[in-house]
């Protein structure tokens, strides 16, 4: 099929990982594929290498600049796909307008809960947990063209849970993008209450975004500077994962969480808060759950898994054996081509 994978972002977070991993996945299985982006759009050097994609980047200034979706509409026409699917706000707002004027059926992945005026001529929304597909049939969307296919990750899956519940590693891992809803602040508190029963255990903190350096100020002023190290943006998300005890996920707000997919895919335990996307992918027998924004609760949590290496082990292989059956690509992926080719006709 010839297939438009349209994202008009500057940043990288969890949605954007999940728009370069689809039109990565779609073109590795054969598909031709146009990627339509934003021209500062941080995950680009993730795409450039592939020469087999027809990759094009465009300065959008608003969902309302003209010129730009012109210029993005000439470049779909050219290319001719059977379908357009639109990722977060912006681009489903453009690739609505486009839809209308070409008659390409437009697919939307709702990545969170969406203010439903930028989504229109949609012939197929596609949200990512049961939680948000009740959310839009509240808004008045027609059922029959509501279908939940939860994201996946690219990162191969380890064939067994062997280091991280068996080794000494003293060290914990969160991953995200650095804005206040991801709850990194409590996380950092927490570890210093850690510190008074446990000082050999730091903190690996990847990412980027606005609140690092208040997340910085933060460490300094709780003195645990030399237990928390911030990793920047983080390539090989295998190896950071496979080097933790324990991921830490202390969000206030997390749709879905395709960072709770890597930690389960790579073996990694998981502590998370109950919000939308965690209690949807994980439960009791998989991870721990915590309050969010409960910093005592935490650090009680962190400290009661690091002891013990056999609930790790058995939560995380727990957690390995749904990522294979449910969260894997191959398991993903052929499911949304099933959309594409019913929209297609």
């Amino acid at each position: 099929m010839k297939l438009t994978q349209m994202m008009i972002a500057k940043g990288f977070g969890g949605a954007e990982r999940y728009f370069v991993d689809l039109s990565l996945a779609l073109a590795d299985l054969g598909h031709q594929v146009q990627v339509i982006c934003h021209d500062q759009f941080a995950g680009m050097q993730l795409l450039r290498h592939r020469t087999d994609m027809n990759i094009q980047a465009f300065r959008v200034r608003g969902w309302w600049d003209i010129w730009a979706r012109k210029n993005i509409e000439k470049a779909i026409i050219a290319f001719a796909p059977d379908v357009i699917h639109a990722h977060l706000a912006r681009g489903a707002c453009l690739a609505g307008k486009i839809s209308a004027s070409t008659g390409i059926p437009l697919v939307v992945k709702t990545h969170n809960y969406v203010k439903l005026k930028y989504y229109k001529n949609v012939a197929m929304f596609l949200p990512t947990t049961s939680d948000q597909k009740k959310y839009l049939e509240e808004k008045g969307i027609n059922p029959g063209i509501i279908r939940v296919i939860p994201n996946f990750s690219s990162i191969p899956p380890v064939t067994e849970v062997t280091t991280v519940a068996c080794d000494q590693s003293q060290i914990i891992c969160s991953l995200g993008r650095m804005v206040k809803k991801k709850g990194f602040d409590i996380l950092i508190k927490a570890l210093k209450e850690i510190a008074g029963e446990d000082p050999d255990i730091v903190l690996h903190l990847g990412g980027d975004g606005p609140e690092r350096g208040h997340l910085q100020q933060l460490c300094n002023e709780l003195k645990v500077n030399d237990r928390v190290i911030f990793t920047g943006w983080v390539n090989d998300v295998g190896s950071f994962l496979r080097e933790a005890s324990l991921f830490v996920l202390p969000s206030y707000d997390e749709p879905f969480g395709i960072v709770i997919l890597e930690a389960m895919s790579q073996g990694t335990p998981i502590v998370s808060t109950p919000t939308q996307g965690p209690c949807e992918i994980l439960d009791n027998e998989i991870a721990w759950f915590v309050e969010a924004g409960n910093v005592h609760a935490l650090a009680k949590t962190i400290l009661s898994a690091m002891k013990d290496k056999n609930m790790r082990m058995h939560k995380a292989q727990k957690a390995l054996d749904k990522f294979r059956s449910t969260y894997a690509r191959e398991r993903i992926v052929p499911e949304l081509v099933g959309v594409y080719q019913k929209l297609a006709g």
